[in-house]
């Protein structure tokens, strides 16, 4: 079963960050501390095993293939997702202003989802598969659960981030969990383990 991850960047010092980032923003480094407290509880790592990207550009540990992950940051939040499985997470911040956006990348799931919903629905079925248009995928509720563009995978919406949509998708028979795990923001600098 898959775990997902959240913590607020507020006040998170990207100097005392508890793991490096992979880019040059402190959401960046915010992200890979937040993967590192995963991994502490999940499997007990202290440190991040040695990074590389596959080539659509994801990132994965080559000397720990049961470790699978996936990152997102967004204004004041960050998201982790671990599991034994491929997985994909995505988090977006809800702003008023995209909305005039919302016609041209609905694509005709309006009625089942919002904007916000929708696109994080699509960033995780991508960051999982590596397939499908961000602005095109169809998605759709039935039954009480989504069914996503594709048979064989499993999505799961999150509203536990305040003022934000988050999604996780993997492959079934793999579970997404019900609810998120909060992380507090001091947890995420170097030192620091709750």
């Amino acid at each position: 079963m898959a775990r997902v991850y959240f913590a607020g960047t507020d006040g998170f010092d990207a100097s005392r960050a508890a793991a490096a980032g992979r880019g040059r923003s402190a959401r960046s480094a915010a992200a890979w501390s937040l993967l590192l407290r995963a991994l502490e509880r999940e499997y007990g790592l202290r440190s991040l095993p040695e990074a590389a990207l596959n080539p659509a550009g994801k990132p994965y540990f080559p000397s720990r293939p049961d470790i699978c992950f996936s990152l997102s940051h967004t204004r004041g939040w960050v998201l982790c997702a671990v599991s034994g499985s491929e997985v994909g997470a995505d988090v977006q911040a809800v702003r008023e202003r995209d909305l005039a956006f919302a016609e041209r990348l609905m694509g005709g799931c309006g009625r089942d989802f919002t904007l916000h919903e929708l696109w994080c629905l699509r960033e995780s079925f991508y960051k999982l598969t590596g397939r499908g248009s961000l602005r095109s995928m169809p998605f759709r509720r039935e039954a009480g659960g989504i069914t996503a563009p594709e048979r064989g995978v499993v999505c799961r919406l999150y509203a536990d981030i305040p003022g934000c949509a988050a999604a996780a998708a993997a492959y079934y028979p793999a579970s997404l969990p019900e609810r998120l795990v909060k992380i507090e923001t001091p947890e995420l600098q170097k030192g620091i383990v709750m």
